[in-house]
């Protein structure tokens, strides 16, 4: 999702050459043909909104309303708006979940390894697709919930079989990790870094060849149980992996402020929920490992 320039913090927006408070007036821009310049969404940047703003109509804090969650200009995202499609999207893949776990105990293990498999390959193709997109399609964000629902209500339907209670644990431990993470956001405890963010990227290549790894070891034969991921190393790495995708968690959350602030399409508001999502389930795969680490330790 990186493509995306609001999620490099460098985000050409509709309204971008609006002054901020005491830093003087920018106006827009033309170009060598006389031509106003237009952003990545297509629109002249020559907006009457913004006329009328310089002229006295609107004052600084209605133009900058947008930061505090209101709509700073005609179409533009608020926090509400990413917060409700945020809201859907864990309902999709909270339903589509929690119907597929209930039905687990009926299909059978090989019926569980196609809806869990085949349903998180989907998934990655629809996360690949929207990853080329300028803003995320509506379908693809609730398409990509829907699936990851499947996905992970199969995976863990089959672990509730053999550890009872495992997935209410995995719940309730993603919820914790979550409010955390907005917390910290909402404080100001943390705050992402460009070079976090990259020190983040590198561990997660990492993460992502040390797993596909350990899986050929595992389904080889070469390693028993959860092969390299087992026991106390397992534990700890998994905590690792949490605090950073935690990390995650806050950059998508500045993302929406970064989003707002800038006045972007209400559109926007699917492609913030998409990555925030996106993060929560990675945070749920990670808690629910733990846990099953922990239940075949007993």
């Amino acid at each position: 999702m990186n493509r995306n320039p609001y999620f490099q913090g460098q985000a050409t927006t509709p309204n971008s050459y609006y002054a901020a408070p005491n830093q003087g007036q920018q106006y827009p821009q033309q170009d060598q043909y006389g031509q106003y310049a237009q952003n990545q969404y297509g629109q002249n940047q020559y907006d009457p909104y913004a006329q009328a703003q310089y002229a006295g109509q609107y004052s600084p804090q209605q133009q900058y309303a947008g930061a505090f969650g209101q709509q700073a200009r005609p179409g533009a995202m608020t926090y509400d708006d990413a917060m409700v499609k945020t809201l859907i999207l864990l309902a999709v893949a909270v339903v589509s979940g929690a119907v597929t776990m209930a039905l687990t105990p009926s299909i059978g293990t090989n019926g569980i390894l196609v809806l869990a498999i085949g349903g998180a390959l989907a998934a990655f193709v629809i996360g690949m697709v929207a990853a080329f997109q300028k803003m995320v399609k509506p379908w693809l964000a609730v398409g990509y919930a829907l699936l990851e629902g499947v996905a992970l209500g199969a995976l863990t339907g089959a672990v509730d079989t053999l550890y009872p209670g495992i997935g209410l644990q995995a719940v309730l431990g993603t919820a914790i990790v979550v409010a955390v993470a907005v917390f910290l956001h909402v404080s100001g405890k943390v705050r992402t870094t460009p070079k976090g963010r990259r020190i983040v990227s590198v561990v997660l290549i990492s993460y992502i060849i040390f797993g596909i790894m350990n899986l050929v070891l595992v389904w080889t034969g070469i390693l028993p149980g959860f092969g390299m991921r087992g026991g106390a190393f397992g534990i700890v790495l998994g905590l690792v992996i949490i605090a950073i995708a935690g990390y995650m968690l806050i950059s998508d959350l500045e993302t929406v402020k970064l989003a707002v602030q800038n006045s972007a399409p209400r559109e926007f508001a699917w492609t913030c929920a998409f990555g925030i999502v996106m993060t929560i389930l990675w945070i749920y795969v990670e808690v629910l490992r733990i846990a099953m680490i922990l239940a075949s330790n007993r």
